[in-house]
């Protein structure tokens, strides 16, 4: 990344050499965009999910002090509604990064990865949606939790305060059978390296 950077910027210094005062003042927008970038991929770098949140926006937030933007983290916010809650999403220019909830206080009480932009750091190395279930399963403490009503529900898996749960469409039928019921939550023989992570949140979305 360095060195593409360096020779991107010394082609903008030899074109801007050669050009009039005019040509010279486009080359030094260019060079800025190229800093902001870098310095972008670089914030971007540093936004890791934890239980107290993601980058500048924390869990107990008032949701009326949320910024529009921050570069590097999201490009813009949309307020929404589930059935339990005020939701707000932040988003970038491909879609939906991680959305708060606000279960009635005005303020964020549980946040959730909607895509692979936020990464959770851990001991060997960091992770996000998509990535394979077993780097959840290698976590040490992680402990299994019930979330349900009787036998209706299902695993989660906790770890420093995260919640994470398999993608659905990643599941064989046995880890299926095994997952959504109460009696025993599954082990890591009903995982294969195919299981890919669904859900990461520092609670669950109700």
């Amino acid at each position: 990344m360095k060195k593409t950077f360096l020779f991107a910027l010394a082609s903008i210094v030899l074109a801007s050499c050669s050009g009039n005062s005019s040509k010279t003042t486009v080359d030094s927008d260019s060079i800025t965009d190229v800093l902001e970038e870098t310095d972008e991929v670089r914030e971007t770098a540093n936004n890791l999910l934890t239980k107290e949140g993601v980058g500048s926006i924390w869990i107990g937030q008032s949701i009326n002090d949320l910024p529009d933007s921050i570069p590097g983290l999201y490009n813009y916010k949309e307020m929404g509604a589930s059935p339990d809650a005020v939701t707000i999403e932040f988003k970038g220019p491909q879609g939906g990064h991680f959305v708060a909830y606000d279960f009635g206080e005005g303020k964020i009480d549980v946040i959730n990865l909607i895509d692979s932009s936020v990464k959770v750091d851990a001991p060997r190395g960091e992770f996000g949606i998509g990535d394979k279930f077993n780097n959840v399963l290698q976590l040490p403490g992680v402990e299994e939790e019930w979330s349900g009503y009787d036998n209706v529900g299902t695993w989660y898996w906790k770890w420093n305060g995260l919640w994470f749960a398999p993608s659905q469409e990643s599941i064989s039928e046995s880890l299926s059978r095994r997952l959504y019921q109460s009696e025993q939550a599954p082990t890591r023989a009903d995982f294969d390296d195919n299981v890919t992570i669904g859900f990461i949140g520092t609670g669950l979305p109700y």
